[in-house]
């Protein structure tokens, strides 16, 4: 045989040899196992074990469907082990040592009666120190405050009261006065009344830090926060403010995750220039501890306005109250303005005072109640010769007024859209009955 028939073979042969070798390694890598996570779940105010608990380490990478055994990306290989009497637990990073990068898992840790934890991607081998609290009754609201700079250059600031942010620094709880990025420096303020207070991570022993965990572990604030304003700098903490109303919050400050220089700002009709976005837990009624229990629901703006009116001691002044209706129509033209004072339980007919409407109506069975939590509820009836509109029982507020939507029809039966504003008055004064509309301008 000739040289270019040996050529082959010796070629053919090198091919085969490489596949067994990259085969034989192929098998090798996976055989291995990477070292596996080991650690201790406690509780965080008085370190007792957590027996148990479930332990979850989770990796996605390059596998074999279980579905139909063709190669994908995305395969989740999992471990799963629970805890022993003293809290301890090994679990094994699950899949091969190759799969991703440096190898690492993400761990969660789950029992009953607790928090669940999720302490981020974890290296192989890692020892961990995890610290869980307890479940709560009790879910307070909270959410992303912003604060910063529109494009303006202009400040803006964070209310908690209307779960916003706002231009308008009389109205809002936070504001920053300066930010600088090299180094990370970030001065805070709130309104007069109103007080900070700040506990860096670091002084609250958190071990591990896991998902929430500055909002997690300290409830209340180790000092009455009565700072006017603060600095803050690339130290991770949890920020607490009383508000001017004396209503409590909590923020987190993570200086990787709290700033970006641009972008649009959810609840503000501006484009920012630097922009704060803080996570918090707030309570809008009486009362300075804050449990942190996932998931937040936002704050509703009414409730949260009234509850900041109640005193510390939490009861409401159960009284008679003054509302102003105002009528308006599809074009936001105004129609009527109405003053009433009602008492619980009485209800009240008002006749209209309309004069240019295209249809007629009137009040009927204005109703102030208290719910079990003492605040005020209004309800009415918008009846009219060709339509009628009942209201739920509302929650109104000296701060936002409330919208109902009316689908109204005249004799000709001609659909007219009206919408009925309706907010407490306070310390106003003025005749009951029709008023005024506010002129031009106003």
């Amino acid at each position: 045989m000739g040289r270019p028939g040996r050529f082959r073979r010796l070629v053919v042969g090198l091919v085969v040899i490489l596949v067994a070798l990259a085969l034989l390694v192929w098998l090798a890598l996976w055989s291995l196992s990477p070292a596996p996570v080991t650690g201790r779940l406690v509780e965080y105010h008085d370190d007792s074990p957590v027996a148990g608990a479930t332990i979850t380490l989770s990796r996605q990478g390059w596998g074999l469907s279980d579905h139909d055994g063709q190669l994908i990306w995305d395969k989740r290989y999992e471990a799963t082990v629970t805890t022993d009497a003293e809290g301890r637990f090994r679990v094994p990073m699950p899949g091969p040592v190759w799969l991703m990068g440096s190898g690492g898992g993400r761990l969660t840790a789950e029992a009953e009666g607790f928090q669940r934890l999720e302490a981020g991607y974890v290296a192989p081998g890692a020892e961990l120190y995890l610290q869980t609290v307890a479940e709560r009754d009790e879910r307070l609201p909270g959410g992303t405050a912003y604060l910063g700079w529109d494009e303006a250059g202009e400040p803006f600031g964070w209310s908690f009261l209307d779960h916003a942010p706002a231009r308008d620094l009389a109205r809002v709880d936070l504001y920053p006065l300066a930010l600088s990025r090299a180094p990370l420096e970030v001065t805070l303020a709130v309104p007069d009344g109103g007080g900070l207070h700040f506990v860096p991570a670091a002084a609250q022993n958190i071990a591990t830090p896991s998902w929430g965990y500055l909002l997690r572990y300290l409830d209340a604030s180790p000092e009455p926060p009565a700072a006017s304003r603060l600095v803050l700098d690339d130290t991770p903490g949890t920020l607490f403010l009383r508000t001017p109303q004396g209503r409590h919050a909590k923020l987190a400050w993570e200086p990787g995750a709290v700033t970006s220089m641009s972008g649009s700002v959810p609840g503000l009709e501006a484009t920012s220039e630097r922009l704060l976005s803080l996570r918090f837990v707030y309570r809008p009624g009486p009362g300075h501890e804050l449990p942190y229990q996932p998931p937040l629901g936002p704050v509703d703006p009414a409730r949260a306005a009234l509850l900041a009116e109640l005193p510390e001691e939490g009861e409401s002044t159960k009284g008679a109250r003054i509302y102003q209706l105002v009528v308006t129509d599809a074009q936001g033209r105004e129609l009527e303005r109405q003053r009433v004072k009602l008492v619980p339980g009485v209800p009240v007919d008002l006749a209209s005072c309309a004069e240019d409407a295209p249809l007629a109506w009137r009040f009927e069975s204005l109703r102030l109640a208290y719910d079990e939590d003492g605040l005020p509820r209004l309800q009415l009836t918008l009846d009219g010769e060709r339509f009628v509109h009942h209201s739920a029982p509302r929650l109104v507020s000296t701060r936002h007024a409330t919208v109902l939507e009316v689908m109204a029809f005249d004799t000709d039966y001609r659909r007219h859209d009206l919408q009925v504003r309706v907010r407490e008055l306070v310390g106003e004064g003025g005749p009951l009955g029709c008023s005024a509309p506010p002129r031009p301008g106003r």
